[in-house]
């Protein structure tokens, strides 16, 4: 009959492994239990494909947190975390509740109050609308001169976002085309502008712009703007 273990080494290194687990224990349980306050970020996770967040993001969440002082001492926010998920969110405004099953904390670290305790947040679903485009021009032709007919090619830009914006929207601009000192046609190729960044141009990403420079009477100075 063996009473010996087979591996007496393997059996004395978990009877160490198992008294440095109790000693790090005792030790938490010995250290004063401490709080403290930090701001940690907000991760939003599962927003629905066919939608988009058009209310602010708040970029932190204040939280109340206790546990042994050491750990606290070394908590760092990065360590930390605000996790809210939209799924199956519908469109509209809605208060997401903020409760203790969504913050990340390291173990032994405790959530104790959260502020706020909701995040309001819009959602729009995405839609696509063709808009004429107006291109920009800026600068004064030469003296006796002025800016008349401006057209761009394509006329019309493919935009996607948030619905209700791009039902607003009236058109387009162009990146600024500048005839400054210009005594003839202009013409040039430039990006056409999204009107915010909620919003994509689709197609075209650039249009060809071309400016008719005219006689004009008496003192018109001034830039034309379009």
């Amino acid at each position: 009959m063996r009473l010996l273990p087979r591996s007496p080494v393997n059996v004395l290194l978990a009877v160490l492994l198992a008294c440095l687990v109790w000693y790090a224990s005792a030790l938490d349980r010995r250290e004063r239990i401490s709080e403290r306050q930090l701001d940690t970020a907000v991760t939003l996770v599962n927003v629905p494909p066919d939608m988009v967040i058009t209310s602010e993001v708040p970029r932190f969440v204040s939280l109340r947190v206790r546990g042994p002082l050491s750990r606290l001492r070394s908590l760092d926010p990065v360590q930390t975390g605000v996790v809210i998920d939209l799924r199956g969110s519908g469109e509209g405004q809605r208060d997401f509740p903020v409760e203790t099953r969504n913050v990340v904390v390291p173990p032994g670290v405790e959530v104790l109050a959260i502020s706020p305790s909701q995040v309001p947040l819009r959602l729009e679903l995405l839609g696509r609308r063709r808009l004429p485009i107006r291109a920009r021009v800026v600068g004064q032709p030469a003296a006796g001169l002025g800016v008349g007919s401006v057209a761009s090619d394509p006329a019309t830009a493919m935009l996607t976002g948030p619905r209700f914006q791009l039902e607003a929207l009236q058109s387009v601009t162009t990146e600024p085309v500048n005839v400054d000192g210009t005594d003839g046609p202009v013409e040039a190729q430039v990006a056409v502008r999204s009107p915010n960044p909620l919003m994509r141009v689709v197609e075209p990403l650039t249009v060809r712009v071309s400016v008719d420079i005219v006689a004009v009477r008496g003192d018109t100075r001034g830039t034309k703007h379009r």
